[in-house]
């Protein structure tokens, strides 16, 4: 005899269908984060011995430090998705996995009302910026830009933590485990 409708243990996991794009995305974003690192690297390498040869490179460091917040934000969705925030499960473990599953819900709905909080505070100074038309000291690039990536960034981070809210409640629904170790998939 079949029923109509399934139980909840039956029921597909939510990630098998946008699984493959969030995995994408974030491993995408990841790769981004290393080339801006690199980037950043390579210009302070040159900045510096052109320091000892001539003259160290103008702007440099208005570059690298914005590849390196560009790599801090593109880090953030793969942190997320792979549950590597620092968490503190000393006296959780006690109480079982219901309570785990249970603490790891409600730190995951923190961490994506906070991301919300700031993503559209950062918006708000994105469009401050792109008004004021504020440039940069050396090399006179406009500020906004650097605020835009940013944005789109936080934006990827939001899709993520809403993505992990999803499979965390699909796996209370279902009694299953929520899965926080890193690297796991």
């Amino acid at each position: 005899m079949t029923s109509s409708s399934a139980s909840p243990a039956s029921q597909p996991h939510p990630k098998a269908k946008p699984q493959q794009w969030v995995h994408g995305l974030c491993n995408l974003l990841v790769y981004f984060g290393g080339v801006c690192l690199i980037v950043a690297a390579l210009l302070t390498g040159v900045s510096i011995i052109g320091g000892l040869a001539l003259a160290p490179l103008p702007g440099e460091i208005e570059l690298v430090e914005a590849l390196c917040g560009f790599a801090v934000f593109a880090f953030l969705p793969y942190c997320q998705l792979m549950r590597g925030h620092v968490g503190v499960d000393l006296f959780l473990n006690a109480f079982g996995p219901k309570a785990m599953n249970w603490s790891q819900l409600v730190g995951d709905l923190v961490i994506a009302i906070l991301f919300g909080l700031i993503t559209w505070r950062h918006a708000i100074g994105f469009m401050d910026k792109w008004n004021n038309g504020e440039t940069t000291t050396l090399l006179l690039l406009p500020i906004w830009w650097g605020y835009a990536v940013a944005l789109i960034l936080l934006i990827a981070n939001l899709l993520v933590c809403l993505y992990a809210l999803t499979t965390d409640i699909w796996a209370i629904r279902t009694g299953h485990a929520i899965n926080t170790a890193p690297g796991a998939h």
